[in-house]
C-alpha cells in the first residue's frame, strides 16, 4: 500500500466520505496569503476530506411541522435550531477531528502538517473580512482534489452527494499521488437552476469564473434573502443531484 493509500484508508476510517489528493501546483492562482505553500512553507499537497449530510436534516422544514407543543411562531426558529446543531455544529466538529487526526497521522510519518480550521464561526470574525475571506478555502480545495466542482448555487458538488458534503483540507509536506481532477460538471445548469428558482431573492445574475483550467457557470450571491427565509441549506435541499427524497 502507498503512502497515499495508507492517508486515505485512515481519513476514511475515521469517518470521512470522501477524501481527495491535490497537488499545491493546482492553487498556484490562488490569492496571495492563501495558498497552501503561504501557510507551510515547503508544502506539497492537500488532504481534503468530506461528509455528506442527510437529506432528512435538510428537510428541517418538515420537522415539528405539526407539533402539539412549540407554538407556531417559534417552530421556524426550533427547526433552524436543529439544523444547525446536527449538520453544521456538529459535523464541522467531526471534520476538525478527522483532519486532527489526518493531520497526527502525517506528522507520525515525518512530514510537516498544518490543519485548517473548517469554518469562522467565532464570535463577529467572519463579518469583519471584507467578503467573509476564510485563511484557507476548503471549496477550492475540493475542485483541485478532484472532489467535485462549483454549481450554480456557488456550492461544491460532487458525483456522489451533490452539494450535500462539508469539506476540511490538511496542507502537508507529504508528495502524495494527486488525484485526477473531474470531467465533468455535476450541476445540471441551466436545464434544472433549481437553485435559482428556488430562492430568487438569494441569487443575481450568471458569471463565469475559472480555476486550473476549469470553466464555471455560477450565480453571483447575494446573500440570505428574509423575503426567501429558508432557514438554513434551502439551495442543498432543492438541488436533484445526489438527491434522496428531497422536499422543495
Amino acid at each position: 500500500m502507498t503512502q497515499t493509500q495508507k492517508v486515505k484508508t485512515f481519513a476514511r476510517e475515521r469517518g470521512a466520505h470522501l477524501v481527495g489528493v491535490a497537488p499545491v501546483e493546482r492553487f498556484e492562482e490562488g490569492p496571495v496569503g492563501h495558498r497552501p505553500a503561504d501557510l507551510l512553507p515547503g508544502a506539497r499537497s492537500v488532504v481534503v476530506v468530506a461528509l455528506r449530510l442527510f437529506q432528512s436534516v435538510l428537510d428541517h422544514p418538515q420537522i415539528n411541522r405539526e407539533s402539539a407543543l412549540i407554538p407556531p411562531d417559534v417552530l421556524p426558529d426550533v427547526q433552524q435550531h436543529y439544523y444547525r446543531r446536527t449538520h453544521y455544529e456538529t459535523v464541522n466538529w467531526n471534520l476538525q477531528i478527522i483532519g486532527h487526526q489526518v493531520a497526527y497521522f502525517l506528522d507520525a510519518a515525518g512530514h510537516e502538517v498544518m490543519p485548517t480550521p473548517v469554518t469562522y464561526d467565532v464570535g463577529d470574525l467572519s463579518s469583519r473580512v471584507p467578503g467573509y475571506y476564510a485563511p484557507f478555502s476548503h471549496r477550492h480545495a475540493a475542485v483541485a482534489a478532484g472532489l467535485g466542482m462549483f454549481g450554480r448555487n456557488n456550492l461544491i458538488l460532487t458525483p456522489q452527494h451533490g452539494p450535500r458534503q462539508r469539506f476540511n483540507s490538511v496542507i502537508t509536506t507529504a508528495e502524495l499521488e494527486p488525484d485526477p481532477m473531474l470531467e465533468e460538471n455535476p450541476c445540471r445548469g441551466e436545464e434544472c437552476d433549481a437553485c435559482r428558482k428556488a430562492w430568487p431573492g438569494c441569487f443575481g445574475e450568471l458569471y463565469s469564473w475559472s480555476m486550473v483550467g476549469k470553466t464555471f457557470e455560477m450565480a453571483s450571491f447575494d446573500g440570505c434573502s428574509s423575503d426567501y427565509p429558508c432557514g438554513g441549506g434551502g439551495c442543498i435541499r432543492v438541488c436533484p443531484v445526489g438527491a434522496k427524497n428531497a422536499v422543495s
